[in-house]
């Protein structure tokens, strides 16, 4: 069922595809528009086949489609968990996309054999940003899916007021990625609540 439904889509971006190359001379840029929109829901939907078909297959103790990064790496020193994300952070602009959903499944993914690490604990997760644009804002960068990857791999409970923080800090790099650091933040904000009174 999965295979076929995945077959579907990758039907459907084909045609999109051989529809918009007949006319590549005249293509307008609305018509690329709607392209990319289709192309990009054609893309969340593959992913949510093999997402809900390896949820299933996990259950009954199977192999699925591994639809991950292999490049994500997972480090814990110190009682620091350390994430390496080998891609941007997409832009609080671009709304939910597939890139966004990947990133936390690839986070969760690569983090499960710390579950439970921080599940009782207020965290700090401490996000630095490494992009090649030479000026750019932090803020403007969507750390949801960093955040909803710990909780789907069950590292932290919740990225609500009571169970974690977060900071993010941007940097140049001609190459493009995100380290995250997870963190018992009890120490921490105690001495910076301590600094601000």
């Amino acid at each position: 069922m999965m295979k076929e439904k995945i077959i579907k889509s990758i039907e459907r971006i084909g045609d999109l595809s051989n529809k918009l190359l007949q006319t590549k001379e005249e293509v307008t840029n609305e018509e690329l528009e709607k392209y990319f929109i289709k192309f990009e829901k054609n893309r969340m939907d593959m992913y949510d086949y093999v997402k809900q078909a390896n949820l299933w297959l996990n259950f009954i103790d199977e192999e699925g489609i591994k639809a991950i990064n292999t490049e994500y790496k997972a480090t814990l020193e110190n009682n620091i968990l350390k994430i390496y994300i080998p891609e941007k952070l997409p832009s609080i602009k671009q709304g939910i996309n597939y890139v966004q959903k990947q990133i936390a499944y690839n986070i969760s993914n690569v983090i499960k054999q710390y579950k439970g690490l921080f599940y009782d604990k207020f965290t700090m997760t401490i996000i630095k940003v490494y992009d090649s644009g030479k000026i750019w804002d932090a803020d403007n960068r969507n750390v949801k899916p960093i955040q909803d990857g710990l909780i789907n791999g069950k590292v932290i409970r919740d990225d609500n007021i009571y169970c974690s923080c977060y900071m993010v800090q941007g940097y140049y790099s001609d190459k493009p990625h995100i380290d995250v650091y997870v963190i018992d933040a009890e120490e921490i904000t105690k001495i910076i609540n301590q600094k601000l009174r």
